[in-house]
């Protein structure tokens, strides 16, 4: 964890949660005690970055997905969130990515979940949600940005 997590950006009693882990690092994200939604990746060479969000995580009653975070870690990493439910599986174009579940936040009314690229990456994702019982798709927007688009090659 990034050396400026201290103090009011400490995590909460929930503590950690893995983004992902390569053999010179790791990125994290975590709920501090106020409820903030902080994130953080270091690597072996010192190099590292931290981000707090400056309000307590607040959820109403609707369903949503939400862009978090970017970080750069062995690849590229997008920090997202889903409020009262879950996502089942990602595509792009038809294909099948990997998203991996990091946990929850805001009293377990949002989850969290990370997608890595092996670099800057493009294009649009769709997830499939599921809620009660129903299911529905949503789309994630990666951006403009790279040669690479979400599509596995």
């Amino acid at each position: 964890m990034a050396s400026g997590a201290v103090g009011r950006d400490a995590p909460g009693s929930q503590g950690l949660m893995l983004l992902e882990a390569w053999p010179t690092g790791a990125a994290y994200a975590w709920e501090t005690s106020d409820r903030r939604l902080c994130w953080a990746s270091a690597g072996e060479t010192g190099s590292s970055e931290q981000a707090c969000a400056t309000d307590p995580t607040t959820i109403g009653n609707s369903h949503g997905v939400d862009q978090l975070a970017t970080l750069f870690t062995d690849g590229w990493v997008r920090l997202f969130a889903s409020d009262h439910q879950q996502v089942t599986s990602a595509t792009c174009g038809g294909e099948p990515l990997e998203v991996r579940r990091v946990g929850t936040v805001a009293d377990g009314a949002r989850t969290l979940y990370a997608m890595w690229f092996q670099d800057y990456t493009k294009g649009s994702i769709t997830l499939l949600l599921t809620h009660d019982g129903t299911m529905s798709t949503a789309p994630l927007q990666l951006g403009d940005i790279g040669d690479r688009t979400c599509a596995p090659s």
